[in-house]
């Protein structure tokens, strides 16, 4: 039988990579400006109670807990109705369910804007099942939302934590998925992707340090170099599903070559954001230089995770 191999490997960008990942933060925001109706809000009661009317059976007994996640579109992603829905729904839970604990969505978003996960990254069942759990949870309510030019159809189903990485067949809880149709969608808007988290806090010392990132970095004459940078490990998690994909972190390397800050500009699942913070902090490196004396420098980098 093979052996599967995991492999993640770093790159140290500079000059433009920010610039290419630009995109990924302009459609970003930290709360919805979407007001939903007296009629919406009755219709999420109406589907909050069908939620709890199946959640034994779906494996949330009376001491389970639930995180409703971002609900998302066709593309994945999630917008600023997606997540207006679900705070609203989440709230209706939240007063109808009495011996279950409904995690309060503001922690959900304080997570995400620590984590920069985008919503394209938590669709898959693990993904979601995982969120869940590493916000607390036991169980977790997903939602796809299909807008159409004179209603919207909303899907929601509850997902039980301990099917992690289980084979549909291998699974002990029934799946009920519940539909809501929104007749009146003239305050839905676009479905354009929007996540729920803006631009980073500034890091410790960015004052202080070159931005290598920006073309008006000339005067550089020497870029940082790493001289000892370890590959980042999987989790148990990411080894399970065979989790692949890319975490760019930004790091300030000082004048002595050690990583002195750094913070996850693109995030990743199942906890190999913390993998990816940790090695870099071991890291050493030559330091950026202006006309030949060392400074400290704000670098892009980008850890690559495969899996085979």
């Amino acid at each position: 039988m093979p052996v599967a191999r995991h492999f993640a490997s770093r790159n140290l960008l500079v000059l433009i990579f920010l610039a290419s990942i630009a995109p990924t933060v302009s459609a970003q925001l930290n709360e919805s400006s979407v007001t939903l109706t007296a009629g919406q809000k009755s219709q999420l009661q109406e589907l909050a109670a069908r939620v709890l009317k199946h959640s034994d059976a779906a494996g949330c007994k009376k001491s389970c807990s639930i995180l409703v996640a971002n609900f998302t579109g066709e593309s994945g992603s999630t917008s600023e109705i997606g997540m207006a829905l679900a705070d609203e729904l989440s709230s209706q839970l939240t007063a109808q369910a009495h011996a279950i604990q409904i995690v309060n969505r503001h922690v959900l978003r304080e997570y995400l804007e620590r984590e920069r996960i985008a919503s394209k990254l938590l669709e898959d069942d693990n993904a979601a099942r995982w969120l869940a759990m590493d916000n607390g949870a036991t169980e977790v309510l997903i939602g796809y939302l299909k807008i159409g030019l004179t209603q919207a159809n909303l899907h929601v189903q509850l997902l039980d934590t301990h099917d992690f990485a289980k084979r549909v067949r291998d699974m002990q809880a029934k799946t009920f998925v519940e539909e809501e149709v929104f007749r009146d969608v003239s305050n839905f808007g676009s479905f354009e992707s929007a996540e729920p988290f803006g631009e980073p806090a500034a890091l410790k010392g960015a004052n202080e340090a070159v931005d290598v990132s920006r073309s008006g970095s000339g005067k550089i004459t020497a870029i940082p170099h790493c001289t000892y940078q370890p590959d980042p490990s999987y989790t148990n998690a990411a080894r399970t599903v065979k989790f692949k994909g890319n975490i760019v972190l930004r790091v300030i390397i000082g004048k002595d070559g050690l990583v002195a800050d750094s913070q996850i500009l693109k995030g990743a699942p199942f906890g190999l954001n913390k993998q990816a913070l940790d090695v870099a902090r071991t890291w050493r490196c030559q330091p950026a230089e202006v006309d030949g004396q060392p400074v400290a420098a704000m670098v892009p980098i980008e850890m690559s995770f495969r899996i085979y």
